[in-house]
């Protein structure tokens, strides 16, 4: 018994010990994550900060014109690939704008409405790609693939890419 009680006196030794240790540890984490919060939202991009790839002569001009082509036929799956494409074009102007995200979803949560005035049609556009893409059987109007291809072009030039 008195062996026992040998045992239980050293953990209870060692919990005073250690205890303060790793209370001390969460504050420090505590502590580095409220800094890291604080930072990231002082540090918030705005469209000022973002630098697209200008649109005249370039890759991006080149894209858009791809779509507007595939948007302008009178095939269903062509202004699919055109609604697909948009987003893509967007995402990737995104991605070089610095925004942060690792799909087209996470960047636009993380974008505030102060940050990208076509933020809410961005969000339409690419929900009815999002349908387009995990449903095979949506069947895409014309007026709504127009409808999404124009709204990805207001942001594009929102940001100053066209």
């Amino acid at each position: 018994m008195e062996q026992f009680e040998d045992i239980i006196s050293v953990w209870r030794l060692a919990s005073y010990i250690v205890t303060p240790i790793l209370a001390f540890l969460v504050f420090i984490v505590v502590r580095n994550f409220i800094k890291l919060r604080q930072s990231h939202l002082v540090g918030a991009i705005t469209t000022a900060d973002i630098t697209p790839t200008p649109a005249e002569g370039g890759a991006l001009a080149a894209r858009w014109a791809e779509i507007s082509r595939h948007i302008d036929s009178t095939n269903e799956g062509e202004w699919k690939f055109a609604v697909i494409e948009a987003d893509k074009l967007v995402d990737d102007v995104l991605k070089s704008g610095g925004f942060a995200g690792e799909s087209m979803g996470e960047r636009l949560m993380n974008i505030d409405k102060s940050q990208l005035v076509s933020l809410d049609g961005l969000w339409d556009a690419h929900k009815t790609r999002n349908r387009l893409v995990h449903d095979s059987n949506y069947f895409l109007r014309y007026a709504e693939a127009k409808r999404a291809v124009r709204l990805y072009e207001e942001t594009l030039r929102e940001l100053g890419a066209l």
